[in-house]
């Protein structure tokens, strides 16, 4: 197939450019190729399949509680939405379910590493949100299931996933944060280890400092579940900044004013990450629900805990990418920080995120209002 007179999205803008596609891959990328099956794509463009590193769920599942076959549900749904490419983020739970949802994860990734799983978002490993929290800034997770820093536990974790953490949240305060970040933390030159992620932390800027020091180069959700900066006290919000972390923002309008979110993104643009941070309601209609052990009420798309606590979104990656714009931020700048950023931050920027001859052919087409008009997976059209 050859997608032709479409704008495609390279290195961070938009050029006249045909695509053909050949067994599931990108093979050529030039002007005016021909061949037997055309796609007109003029007055469109197309964008590489989007990447989200932090959802919990939709559908009424979630990836700590749900079976294959839900996950496989998921997945459907994100690749319907224009994600193609998702980590499945964990987060507390009670111990034996935990074990079930790494080993479960794991059995779907292995499925869709060896079977043409048709139609499904890949999972390209875990982000594993909790236990590793104290209470003080626990949002919603439950602090039944909260757990000290362990090594063990980790490694535990990850043997059950078949080593499939990629991404590893952590409050830095806590008793050996620091050994644990270093000990764990991604090393470039051997390609080993995991991103470590500071999240769910009233840690100072100096606190903040010196677990990036330790090796954290990620950041959960900014703003959500930390200090606020300050002008004398920047905490994390002003680590990230000043120290180049990478940097996850929920752009549902809810969790973040858009003018902050179009300031960040002035701020610290290759840093910003979109993440849905969606959970299980998504997807379905305003209710009652139950995230994390905790029961929910979703309205108006807003999920809020009995305290009143957000408790995650209900966007989609896409919903976030449209947003930003919506608030703002230019529209190249958006789909480099749901596609080649996230990928970047969690160095799979070789694999995934970004349109290059040897790649997967997972595309986007849109309209000039940005509105999702066709999915390509695996270079099939959904």
């Amino acid at each position: 197939m050859i997608l032709k007179h479409g704008e495609v999205f390279i290195n961070g803008h938009f050029e006249k450019q045909d695509i053909q596609i050949e067994d599931g891959d990108i093979v050529n990328i030039a002007f005016s190729l021909e061949g037997e099956e055309i796609k007109d794509c003029t007055g469109m463009r197309i964008l590489p399949g989007l990447f989200d590193i932090h959802t919990h769920g939709c559908l009424g599942y979630d990836f700590s509680k749900s079976e294959p076959e839900q996950i496989e549900e998921m997945c459907r749904f994100y690749a319907k939405n224009g994600v193609t490419s998702i980590l499945a983020t964990t987060m507390s739970n009670e111990e034996r379910q935990y074990h079930r949802a790494m080993g479960y994860i794991k059995q779907t990734m292995e499925k869709q590493r060896t079977i043409a799983c048709k139609g499904q978002a890949r999972i390209e490993g875990i982000h594993m949100e909790g236990p590793f929290f104290g209470t003080e800034k626990k949002g919603a997770h439950d602090s039944r299931y909260l757990r000290a820093v362990s090594q063990d536990l980790f490694e535990e974790y990850n043997q059950l996933s078949g080593n499939a953490i990629r991404l590893l949240d952590i409050d830095p305060v806590l008793p050996g944060a620091i050994p644990f970040i270093e000990k764990n933390r991604f090393i470039q030159e051997k390609k080993a280890g995991v991103t470590i992620s500071l999240a769910h932390t009233s840690c100072t800027y100096e606190q903040a400092e010196v677990a990036v020091k330790a090796g954290a180069s990620h950041v959960t959700h900014l703003f959500n579940s930390m200090r606020p900066m300050l002008h004398r006290e920047p905490g994390l919000v002003g680590a990230a900044f000043a120290f180049g972390l990478d940097a996850e923002i929920i752009c549902d309008g809810i969790h973040i004013h858009p003018a902050i979110v179009q300031m960040m993104f002035c701020a610290m643009p290759k840093q910003m990450i979109l993440i849905s941070d969606s959970i299980n309601p998504t997807g379905l209609p305003d209710g009652a629900y139950t995230a994390g052990g905790l029961p929910i009420e979703v309205k108006g798309g807003k999920a809020f805990l009995e305290d009143h606590t957000l408790a995650g979104s209900t966007i989609t990656l896409f919903d976030a990418v449209r947003n930003a714009a919506m608030f703002g931020v230019p529209m190249e700048q958006a789909i480099l920080s749901a596609t080649y950023y996230p990928a970047k931050s969690v160095h799979m920027e070789d694999r995934i995120g970004s349109i290059v001859v040897g790649r997967r052919a997972d595309l986007l087409i849109v309209n000039d209002r940005l509105e999702l008009c066709q999915v390509i997976l695996n270079g099939c059209p959904l």
